[in-house]
């Protein structure tokens, strides 16, 4: 996957994927069932989507810098050996874009000549000092900005975790991998040495030591550079890790809470093959699910894509042994591409937006949200469509999929897209409730 950077053309990360969500293998019973779309979104009084004895959470934890209750819009922008972070804060009314503030390299502190992609991703958030404030870990350097009761700030504490040795392309992931309640990180390092996962173990020290390194062989082939996934996948108590778009391993997931020194499994399993993975809980049992989008379309627009349509594939955690299968689209869409989980009409149950893209390279996208649903979890056709596109010089850009998260904390999830140089946060109907560019103001900043 990759997403437009600000103000250029869409770029293709030579890894070709990186960021966070979900991938099965095995290709089961096809959904049937089609839900009519709705006129509005509404929260549902005493939803059967809304189990009383659910103890269901988010992992991870939803972005909150500056701690005000609110999810802040973060996203790092990475070119050409230089990396930046956009910070947009919450508000009752979703993301305030008035109230941006620019990080640049130099406040971050991320070294001169650091290995970046040439796509915007989203940094790591957690408090790895448990210190209740929220800290900002950026870029394959994972520099830290030490959190406060404002947030992280460039003129504040700042350091960068202790990573062994080089080889890495973008911060690690958090997630309590464990099981034993402190925050652990999990990177890939990919060294002309070797590549492993490299799991750090929490309580971190200020001076960006873990508790405990842990070195794992890769589970991969040798060139792959998989995305990392933190997520629930069994309901335990600890942290799963999802492993993806490598062109020559289908997704894995490793399990944690293990016996093991890095509390992660032995041996992943081998998810269906797909190029994305997400968490989500669909049919509001309270138990997590596991969804995998495979759209078919190559990385490179040069190779063409197969006549047939794309798919996502998804086990319930009602029933781990079962796959299902939902095809979408048209031939040669690419349904399937991104995935992003969130409940848009506020009735217990995660809806999954799904991006269509016939080519990766030249940003032709657009989103379709299957409802999920109590009693079947997921329909089979989409609810809504959403498309947003910016003029260009070689023709428009459309909006992708960067994230979704309930920004204005009204109990319904909101979309961001992200296109070219321009956001968009819409609704589960597709309505915006809000666009603004993506640079800050030259009045705001750090």
């Amino acid at each position: 996957m990759h997403f437009p950077t600000a103000g250029g053309q869409f770029v293709r990360h030579l890894r070709m994927w990186h960021a966070v969500l979900a991938s099965l293998v095995g290709v089961a019973v096809v959904a049937c069932l089609i839900l009519l779309p709705s006129d509005g979104v509404r929260a549902v009084p005493n939803s059967p989507c809304r189990p009383a004895d659910s103890a269901r959470k988010d992992v991870p934890a939803a972005p909150d810098l500056d701690g005000d209750g609110f999810v802040d819009l973060v996203h790092e922008i990475s070119r050409s050996l230089k990396v930046d972070v956009l910070v947009v804060p919450g508000s009752e009314h979703g993301p305030d874009h008035d109230r941006t503030t620019l990080l640049t390299q130099e406040d971050l502190g991320v070294p001169d000549g650091i290995q970046t992609g040439d796509d915007p991703w989203q940094p790591t958030i957690a408090d790895l000092d448990e210190d209740g404030h929220a800290d900002l870990i950026v870029s394959g350097a994972a520099q830290i900005l030490w959190g406060g009761p404002k947030g992280p700030q460039a003129s504040g504490p700042h350091g960068s975790v202790r990573l062994p040795g080089s080889g890495y392309n973008t911060a690690p992931i958090a997630g309590d991998f464990d099981g034993d309640g402190h925050t652990d990180l999990v990177a890939f390092r990919d060294s002309n040495e070797k590549q492993e996962l490299i799991v750090l173990k929490g309580p971190f020290k200020r001076s960006g030591a873990p508790a405990r390194t842990v070195e794992i062989p890769s589970p991969v082939h040798e060139g792959a550079t998989p995305v990392l996934v933190a997520g629930d996948a069994n309901d335990d108590a600890a942290t799963d890790l999802a492993l993806y778009d490598s062109p020559y391993d289908p997704p894995l997931l490793f399990t944690g809470g293990a016996h093991t020194a890095g509390g992660l499994s032995k041996k992943p399993e081998h998810l269906p093959e797909g190029e994305n993975v997400v968490f989500g809980d669909f049919d509001g049992d309270g138990r997590r699910d596991v969804a995998v989008g495979r759209s078919f379309v190559d990385s490179y627009d040069e190779v063409d894509t197969p006549h047939r349509r794309g798919q996502v594939s998804v086990r319930y955690g009602k029933e781990p042994d079962k796959w299902i299968t939902v095809e979408g689209g048209d031939f040669k869409e690419g349904f399937g591409t991104r995935l992003a989980a969130g409940d848009f009409n506020g009735d217990g149950c995660d809806d999954l937006a799904v991006q269509l893209t016939r080519k990766k390279e030249t940003g032709d996208a657009r989103i379709e949200v299957l409802r999920g649903g109590s009693e079947h979890g997921l329909g089979s056709k989409p609810w809504r469509t959403t498309k947003r596109s910016v003029p260009g010089d070689d023709g428009p850009v459309d909006g992708t999929l960067f994230d979704v998260q309930d920004w204005d904390r009204d109990g319904r999830a909101e979309l961001a897209l992200l296109g070219k140089d321009r956001w968009w946060i819409t609704d589960g109907t597709d309505r915006d409730e809000a666009s603004f560019p993506v640079a800050p103001s030259k009045n705001q900043g750090s």
